[in-house]
């Protein structure tokens, strides 16, 4: 149990050290962008702007619900602090909803009124930049999420990922526009590169927006873990009397499992203690084997006798 508390400590301490390191480079990168965007007439590069803004303030919330999930009471929340990682997710995703609908009538606008694309240089070593820098934070990102199974970390390797493809299709079409400024057709590739933008944006939203709403409904453990529990308790058949019901959630990254069980009357309370901790020990083995991580807990059904 100590060195399991040791590595959350320490997987805890990792996610919220990659959080702040994302923040950093993502504020950092941000007043150059600016920059970018009122040198350059690009509607592509504003609308990379509008995303990196979102991602600023994702990473943000990022690195702050980490900073209060992990550093909260754990006796005050025994169940941790799940949901509150959800409901920041939540939360930036009707953040984005906002920023598409600007870039979308941006680009939009530059469709009716296309025009070619000046002073773009500097907007080329600011998209570059940030393409480097997502794909490495997305590479981390994803490592600490599956060890983690954190839903905020998880999000943030979709940010990453999302940035770097919007930003390496912005590089492109910035790059083909510049070299072929005087190709009247050429002046639409601009504005499709916002729609490419824009649509790596509805995507984030949807992935945010159906695991944040499934998480704080608390959604059943899915069907392969239902069969893992069904599995176990076949198994150990002759361990109980009658089942109950059988209830799951999950919520924050964490599986719980409630197994409604009774056992003989005539059975001591040692040896009903030892048969929960058998029952309780193969759920948790199922789930590890899948790399999976479950509390379990039984309610007691009362027997016939007594009742």
């Amino acid at each position: 149990m100590a060195q399991r508390m040791e590595g959350v400590a320490v997987s805890g301490s990792a996610s919220q050290k990659l959080s702040f390191q994302a923040m950093v480079f993502t504020a950092c990168l941000f007043p150059f962008y600016i920059l970018a965007a009122t040198l350059t007439n690009s509607s592509a590069i504003l609308s990379d702007l509008l995303a990196t803004s979102f991602d600023l303030t994702a990473l943000t919330a990022c690195w702050l619900v980490l900073r209060v999930a992990h550093g909260a009471n754990t006796g005050k929340y025994a169940y941790g602090l799940g949901k509150l990682e959800n409901l920041a997710e939540l939360m930036i995703a009707l953040l984005q909803s906002v920023l598409v609908v600007i870039a979308g009538t941006q680009a939009v606008s530059r469709i009716m009124h296309p025009e070619g694309v000046s002073g773009a240089e500097f907007g080329l070593f600011v998209t570059a930049a940030a393409v480097a820098g997502n794909v490495f934070l997305n590479r981390k990102a994803l490592r600490l999420a599956a060890e983690t199974k954190s839903p905020v970390l998880a999000a943030q390797a979709r940010v990453h990922l999302v940035s770097a493809i919007s930003s390496g299709s912005v590089f492109i079409v910035t790059v083909i526009t510049s070299i072929f400024n005087d190709v009247y057709w050429i002046f639409y590739l601009d504005p499709m590169a916002s729609f490419v933008v824009i649509g790596f944006m509805i995507y984030n939203i949807l992935a945010m927006l159906t695991n944040s709403v499934g998480s704080l409904l608390d959604q059943a453990i899915g069907e392969a873990g239902q069969l893992r529990i069904l599995k176990v308790l076949t198994t150990h058949f002759d361990d109980f009397s009658e089942l109950g019901d059988i209830r799951t959630r999950q919520f924050g990254g964490k599986m719980f499992v409630e197994l409604h069980l009774a056992f003989e009357d005539d059975w001591t309370v040692a040896h009903t203690r030892a048969v929960v901790g058998r029952l309780t020990q193969a759920v948790k083995a199922a789930f590890r084997a899948a790399g999976d991580e479950v509390d379990v807990a039984v309610v007691l059904i009362p027997g016939h006798a007594a009742a």
